[in-house]
């Protein structure tokens, strides 16, 4: 998959998800003097043919007053720091600036604040200096001539984001999406996040995004038990099917292998079956803790209510 159509990144070609973005992880004062409605991604008319090549970053301007401000979004698919982020930072930003400069944009005397942010979500912790003055070795006497150039690091499975979550914060939620600790949490989480944006037909493109990156990225494993929350329909049920299908044929393979006798073969699909079916049946109950009724449970799964009755 080429990274300018990961699904990670079209999340953040919406500008709910950037408004939400500022709104949870910038400063509150700054927040507070933001024009979000202003907000509008940059094309690649904006930036050098450098930038254009760097198709994981996004790129993006608001009013701030009678001034504006970008944000420039840097998302690390790598699985570990980059100790280069700092110059990388410092030299985007220079190389932005030029191309605004000679697009006709702005004007040298009165150049646009920079915001960088970098978005990572490896499993190493980040220890990258967050400023490019950290990492220059300067002597005393000239020390004034070392430039300072600080970046936000957003280390998404780090962060604490339940309160954000609980006030709707798609940021977060996308977040929290991330830190899920297994199959559960995630569809869980899922769920509520997909309810809360149904109620909001300007999120429907989202709820797209929002299931290719479930799909394409959360859930890793084919064989995981679980449906996709930003789905609904029938694909619960339809994956009970496919359990069925797959353990009677399993059962048909055994059966050749060892010469199972009839009796022995269909108790084994039956045991298996009613595996996955209790570990269905767990999903569903927490489902119903969480505060669903058996209606919005029938409505995001797929499966008849009285089934769902039946199961918790």
């Amino acid at each position: 998959m080429n990274d300018s159509d990961h699904p990670y990144k079209r999340l953040f070609s919406h500008p709910e998800m950037i408004a939400d973005l500022i709104r949870g992880f910038l400063d509150p004062k700054l927040v507070s003097g933001c024009d979000l409605s202003t907000l509008e991604r940059c094309n690649g008319s904006y930036v050098t043919d450098d930038l254009r090549e760097r198709e994981d970053d996004i790129i993006w301007r608001l009013a701030y007053g009678d001034r504006t401000l970008i944000l420039y979004l840097l998302i690390e698919f790598q699985s570990k720091p980059d100790y280069s982020m700092p110059i990388r930072i410092m030299s985007y930003m220079a190389l932005l600036w030029q191309d605004l400069i000679r697009s006709g944009v702005i004007v040298p005397s009165r150049i646009p604040g920079i915001i960088p942010i970098v978005l990572y979500n490896g499993e190493i912790p980040w220890k990258v200096p967050h400023d490019i003055r950290e990492t220059i070795q300067m002597p005393k006497p000239v020390s004034r001539f070392i430039p300072s150039v600080p970046y936000l690091l957003i280390d998404e499975l780090r962060l604490s984001v339940h309160h954000l979550m609980e006030v709707r914060n798609l940021a977060a939620c996308l977040f929290g999406l991330e830190q899920s600790s297994g199959p559960l949490e995630l569809f869980e989480l899922g769920a509520r996040l997909n309810r809360w944006m149904q109620t909001d037909p300007n999120l429907d493109s989202m709820r797209r995004d929002f299931s290719l990156f479930f799909e394409n990225t959360l859930k890793r494993d084919d064989d995981i038990s679980i449906s996709n929350p930003f789905q609904g329909g029938t694909m619960l049920a339809e994956r009970v099917n496919k359990w069925i299908a797959q353990y009677k044929a399993e059962g048909r393979k055994e059966g050749k292998e060892e010469g199972k006798k009839e009796g022995l073969l269909e108790g084994r699909v039956e045991g298996k079956l009613e595996g996955k079916l209790e570990g269905m049946a767990t999903i569903l109950k927490r489902m119903k803790e969480k505060g669903m009724s058996v209606t919005e449970i029938a409505t995001i799964t797929g499966l008849p209510e009285d089934e769902i009755q039946h199961l918790i």
